[in-house]
C-alpha cells in the first residue's frame, strides 16, 4: 500500500539516498525538490518544505527505465491509479474513488449509469485506469543510472510471488530427484531381501 505522510527520512534497509530530487506525476511537477530514498521495502520520497512524504511498495512499481524525456531521468509506472492531496490528484476521468473535483460524490460525466454502460465489455479501459505515470528528475543527471542500478536491486529483493513459489516448486522436485538417486546408489548387491526375486 502506498503511504502518504509527513517528511521523515528512513533508518533502516537504505540501498541508496540522493539529495535535490524532483517528482512528476502525469503531467504535475511536484515542487520543491526533495530526498529520495530507496530502501529494500519502498521507494520513499520526502519534501522536507512542504513536511511531506510519499513510499511506494516495490510490488507497485510495474515499469522502470532510464528516459531521456525531459532530460534524463528515471520513469516509473506504478500499478494504481495514484491520488495524493495537494500534490496529484489523480487521472481526471478517475479520481480514485469515483467522485468529481468537489468531493460531492457527484460522477465527472454526470451520470454514472451511462458511464457504467459504455464501459461494459471494455476491460481494458478500467485497467488503463489502475496506472500512474512517474518521473524522477535529480539535479544531476549523472546519478541517473546510479539511481536505475539501486532500483533493479530492490526489485530483485521483492520477486513476484508467482515466480517464487514456481522456482520452489522446481526445486523440491530437483531435491525428490536427488533422493531418489541416492536411494538407488545406497543399495547393496549382497542385500538378499531386495534382490530375492533376480536370483529367483
Amino acid at each position: 500500500m502506498v503511504t502518504i505522510g509527513e517528511a521523515y527520512a528512513p533508518v533502516d534497509g537504505i540501498v541508496y539516498s540522493a539529495e535535490d530530487v524532483k517528482v512528476k506525476i502525469g503531467d504535475s511537477l511536484i515542487g520543491p525538490s526533495g530526498e529520495l530514498h530507496l530502501t529494500e521495502s519502498s521507494l520513499i520520497w520526502t519534501c522536507e518544505e512542504r513536511n511531506s512524504s510519499i513510499a511506494i511498495p516495490w510490488p507497485r512499481v510495474g515499469v522502470q527505465a532510464v528516459s531521456s524525456n525531459p532530460d534524463k531521468c528515471i520513469y516509473l509506472m506504478l500499478d494504481i491509479n495514484l491520488v495524493w492531496p495537494g500534490f496529484y490528484e489523480g487521472r481526471p476521468q478517475n479520481n480514485g474513488n469515483g467522485v468529481g473535483p468537489g468531493g460531492d460524490g457527484e460522477q465527472q460525466n454526470g451520470g454514472g449509469e451511462e458511464e457504467d454502460d459504455a464501459d461494459e465489455g471494455h476491460e481494458s479501459d478500467g485497467s488503463e485506469n489502475e496506472m500512474t505515470e512517474m518521473w524522477l528528475l535529480p539535479s544531476a543527471p549523472a546519478i541517473v543510472d546510479q539511481i536505475y542500478s539501486a532500483m533493479r536491486e530492490c526489485q530483485a529483493l521483492n520477486p513476484d510471488p508467482g515466480t517464487v513459489s514456481e522456482d520452489e516448486d522446481y526445486m523440491e522436485a530437483e531435491e525428490e530427484d536427488l533422493q531418489e538417486v541416492d536411494e538407488m546408489r545406497n543399495l547393496q548387491l549382497d542385500d538378499e531381501d531386495k534382490f530375492a526375486d533376480a536370483e529367483e
